[in-house]
């Protein structure tokens, strides 16, 4: 090999492991979980893993004392802090954007049409409706969606990936639930986060469809206010190399907020009893 060369050879060497580490600064991860609606979208999940968690209650008939109830809800706003939430999911948002996709991310946060869709997806996840009433608007406003616009949600479903990162995010969350309770009782033995996660695989392909159809739903009722051209160019936004890369890197971001958190709610919750409070 010729010096010239092995010296090229070398620096694209370099250049590739740049590449491969290459990250942003904290302020700008801020920056850009604020203007995309993540960082206010955050703020609300505690209430909405409470209120979730009572209607899992009520569906098992489970009736917590009113002194447990209180220790769960001091539990999920321990886990679920906003504060907390935020600070894991800027820190995977600077560790692995790049620094070529922040300009195009920046000029579309601040574009007029950017922040009409920040601002569509905060209020939907603010807003208080139970979740079958939400989706029952959803299926509501789908079934009279035209076909043209129809096609662009389904585009928009395609693109952002939301019902796969739901099913990946509900089976994570379980395990990390599960794992995490069964570290906090003495003497259980519960099972691997390979054999917990094994379990709930089968069930990949149902929860899918489900979680398609809800996501559907929950788009036509998050984007009504949006016309046909706005939410075209928002599947455009949502396909670019910087819009698909921030997707992809906010969804990880959520799950590994939301992940870790479910696990410190599994391992506060058995201590909630009474009998653990004599």
């Amino acid at each position: 090999m010729t010096r010239p060369l092995h010296a090229l050879c070398i620096a694209a060497l370099l250049a590739a492991a740049t590449l491969a580490h290459a990250e942003i600064d904290p302020p700008a991860a801020e920056n850009l979980a604020r203007k995309s609606g993540l960082w206010e979208q955050l703020s609300g999940v505690a209430a909405q893993i409470e209120a979730g968690l009572q209607q899992a209650m009520h569906r098992a008939q489970l009736a917590p004392a009113d002194s447990e109830k209180a220790r769960i809800a001091r539990v999920i706003a321990r886990a679920y802090a906003a504060d907390r939430l935020r600070a894991t999911s800027t820190g995977i948002i600077a560790a692995r954007m790049q620094p070529q996709d922040v300009d195009a991310l920046r000029a579309w946060f601040d574009s007029p049409l950017g922040q009409a869709v920040a601002h569509a997806e905060e209020a939907i996840s603010a807003d208080t409706a139970d979740s079958a009433t939400a989706m029952k608007e959803g299926l509501r406003v789908l079934a009279s969606t035209p076909r043209e616009r129809r096609k662009l949600l389904d585009d928009l479903l395609a693109a952002t990936h939301a019902a796969e990162g739901m099913v990946q995010l509900t089976i994570n969350t379980t395990v990390a639930v599960q794992l995490g309770a069964a570290s906090a009782i003495t003497g259980v033995t519960g099972p691997s986060a390979t054999q917990a996660r094994a379990a709930l695989e089968p069930q990949r392909p149902q929860m899918l469809k489900a979680y398609t159809a809800l996501m559907l739903s929950s788009f036509a009722r998050s984007y009504v206010s949006l016309s046909s051209e706005q939410l075209s160019a928002y599947v455009a936004f949502i396909r670019s190399p910087a819009g698909a890369a921030f997707n992809d890197v906010s969804l990880q971001a959520m799950e590994a907020a939301l992940t870790a958190a479910a696990s410190e709610m599994g391992r506060s919750l058995p201590g909630t009893r009474d009998g653990s409070n004599i």
